[in-house]
């Protein structure tokens, strides 16, 4: 059976460690303006008149209460194999539905259909990308993927020698790899964008230049291609009208 791999105690230790995870608990700059980012990006890319949502891999639910306080017309749900982290989550957000599940374990969300899933940095946690997007078919119309830009050399080198990337076993995807696996599940593919240029666990004051620019270098293809902090799919079940 298909599992997710062992980072999820890591993050579960996170969790113990920082009452949160780093990159949404007393988070450096760097990550606080990255993570906005990604936000815009999934309010930006939620269909009008969607009623409820999942977000897939929610970890601690931050990111899932600021959909919900930004969306409150919509019914969000969060779910994450990590036991801890969903426990978190339960204290803190008590207004939505939290629950442990297995993307890549299907029986584990048994009896739950939603407009759109959102899989926010998930993909590259698991052990079986194409099986998690196609069983995501099977739980909602629309699916948003965000993912760390594997076009990207410099996310390459950071991969291979930053302690929270080797340690939590980060790694990315090409653009090619990610559409292949959402077009072989069986999704039709609606919108690809790049967005941000701030790494996560950068150094403050690179950072702060790179942030003051970043909304230029989005309007630069070449660069938004392939210095890009992250990659943005939109897809739909291919019978969907609406």
């Amino acid at each position: 059976m298909n599992e997710v791999k062992n980072n999820v105690n890591v993050f579960n230790q996170d969790i113990q460690d920082n009452q949160g995870y780093r990159y949404t608990t007393n988070a450096q700059f760097s990550s606080v303006v990255a993570n906005l980012r990604l936000t815009r990006a999934t309010l930006e890319n939620i269909p009008l008149g969607l009623r409820t949502l999942i977000d897939i891999g929610c970890g601690d639910g931050t990111y899932t209460n600021e959909l919900k306080r930004l969306r409150n017309e919509m019914n969000i749900e969060g779910t994450d194999p990590a036991e801890i982290a969903i426990a978190h989550a339960k204290r803190n957000f008590p207004d939505i539905d939290f629950f442990v599940s297995n993307i890549l374990i299907p029986v584990s969300f048994i009896n739950r259909y939603y407009d759109m899933a959102i899989l926010r940095g998930v993909l590259h946690h698991l052990s079986d990308q194409q099986e998690a997007i196609i069983n995501t078919l099977s739980l909602a119309d629309y699916m948003l993927i965000i993912e760390p830009n594997g076009n990207n050399p410099v996310l390459k080198y950071i991969e291979k020698h930053s302690a929270y990337h080797i340690e939590h076993e980060e790694q990315s995807f090409t653009t090619n790899q990610l559409l292949n696996w959402c077009s072989n599940a069986g999704w039709k593919i609606s919108t690809v964008q790049y967005v941000g240029f701030v790494p996560m666990f950068f150094p403050g004051f690179l950072s702060k230049i790179i942030f003051f620019f970043q909304p230029l270098l989005e309007k630069r293809p070449i660069l938004r291609f392939y210095l890009g902090a992250q990659i943005v799919i939109v897809c739909k079940k291919k019978d969907v009208k609406y």
